[in-house]
Formats: structure tokens, C-alpha cells, sequence
């Protein structure tokens, strides 16, 4: 099942880059593709947040909660003891994989086009610095990642997750400064076709400072599993002692 997850996480955010970049790729592409379908304005802000947002609570909603899309929620639930770190590591290589096939295929499907992916590429605005954009995309993260730790800590229906995540993922996509990374994997797939990293470290450090916050905000505070940062380097001692299948049964149940 475990391998099942990092294929199925794989291929989620491979799908979900692929259905995120219709819209601006349509906007970038249509004066050689037609009249842009049902009169709608390319590069509609509100039309690329519901996009972004939808794909994401599809994915979620059709491979199941445990399989992670982002790094930054691997990263959080490694960091609360949720998943091993190991396990983290392989959802964070499959998520990249996913990102990099997608980027890929969008070049492939616009040949020379290649504005087509530039214009679904993380960058920054010529008025942001680097601090405040560093800022940025840790507190859109922050809160998607709080989404995503309270989600599995609490009884919703099956469907109530998935849109939650969805429209913490939207809410991030409107601050614009950044291009809204909030996904590493999201972020690093155009870099590497398009091998332009400029300023690329941000949407690494952001979200994985964003991911960091939010597991301690949660787990010390909000729903406190920890009396102090004491108490989970014990847990984390404890959990290296035990055998594989302990360390399942370990992490399973949440408190």
C-alpha cells in the first residue's frame, strides 16, 4: 500500500499540474489556437484560483487522503510524527517526478510555445523582495498545511477534506506576489524544463519554513499532542527503537 501511495501521489500531482495549467495555457496559446472558448477573458485571475483550487480537491477526493501532493505536507507530517521520514522522502521524490512529467508534457504539447510554460512558472513581481517573498509563501502555506493537519485530526465526511484543501489552495492562489509556489513540486517541474532557477530557493525555503510552523502551531497549540518540544524528541527516540510494524501501529492512531 505504501507503494501504492508515492505512485498514486506521483501521478495525483502530475494530473493536477496538467488541469492547473489549462487556463493560463489557453491564454497564453489562443491567438494561434481559435477564439478562446465561451468568450471568457484569458488570464482570468478568478478562473486560474478555481482551477488550481478544484484540481487539488479532485485529486484529494479521487486517490484518498494518505496520498500526499505537496512536499510541504510530507514535510509536516514527518515533522509531527505522522508518517516516517523515510516515507516522506519517497512522497517527496514521487511528487517532484509527477511535476517534472507534467511540466515536460505541457513543452511537448506546445512545441515551441514555450511562453506557454514560462507563464505557468513560479516567479517573482519586480516589486517583491526576496524577504517578502520568502514571507509570503510561508504564511499561504501555513495556512494550507494547518488545513490539511486539521483535516486528519478531526472526523469530516469524505467529500468536506478535499474541498477544504481545495479552497485553502485557492485562498493562496489569489496572493499574487509570488506567483503563489505554496508547492515546491509545483514550483521545481517548470524550473527544470525551462532550466531557469532564478530566485527558485524561495519556493523551497517558504514553504518548507510555512510546513515547519504549521506542524508546531497544531501540535503545540491548537490541538496540543506535546506537553513541550521535549516530549516529541522522547516519541521521536521511542519510534527509531521500535520494529517496523510497531512503528505502524505507532503512528496510526492519532491522539
Amino acid at each position: 500500500m505504501f507503494w501504492l501511495s508515492v505512485i498514486l501521489g506521483a501521478s495525483s500531482a502530475f494530473w493536477m499540474r496538467e488541469e492547473s495549467s489549462g487556463p493560463r495555457f489557453y491564454g497564453t496559446c489562443h491567438p494561434s489556437l481559435g477564439p478562446y472558448p465561451s468568450g471568457l477573458v484569458p488570464e482570468c485571475p478568478l478562473q486560474v484560483v478555481l482551477v488550481f483550487g478544484l484540481s487539488v480537491a479532485m485529486a484529494a477526493l479521487c486517490v484518498g487522503g494518505a496520498v500526499h501532493l505537496n512536499p510541504a505536507v510530507s514535510i509536516a507530517m514527518a515533522l509531527t510524527l505522522r508518517i516516517r521520514l523515510w516515507r516522506a522522502v519517497l512522497y517527496v521524490i514521487g511528487q517532484l517526478l509527477g511535476g517534472v512529467a507534467s511540466a515536460g508534457l505541457l513543452m511537448g504539447l506546445t512545441g515551441d510555445l514555450s511562453p506557454a510554460v514560462n507563464q505557468v512558472s513560479v516567479t517573482l513581481s519586480p516589486e517583491i523582495q526576496l524577504h517578502q517573498a520568502v514571507t509570503v509563501e510561508t504564511l499561504i502555506t501555513l495556512q494550507l498545511v494547518l488545513v490539511v493537519l486539521k483535516t486528519t485530526d478531526i472526523s469530516l465526511p469524505a467529500a468536506a477534506g478535499p474541498l477544504l484543501v481545495g479552497l485553502a489552495v485557492s485562498l493562496g492562489h489569489l496572493v499574487g506576489a509570488t506567483g503563489c509556489g505554496m508547492n515546491p513540486a509545483r514550483s521545481f517541474g517548470p524550473a527544470l524544463v525551462t532550466l531557469d532557477f532564478r530566485n527558485h530557493w524561495v519556493f523551497w525555503a517558504g514553504p518548507a519554513l510555512g510546513a515547519c510552523l504549521a506542524a508546531l502551531l497544531n501540535d503545540l497549540l491548537l490541538r496540543p499532542r506535546w506537553r513541550c518540544p521535549k516530549d516529541w524528541w522522547a516519541k521521536l527516540k521511542q519510534l527509531y527503537e521500535l520494529t517496523d510494524k510497531q512503528q505502524e501501529r505507532a503512528l496510526s492512531p492519532l491522539p
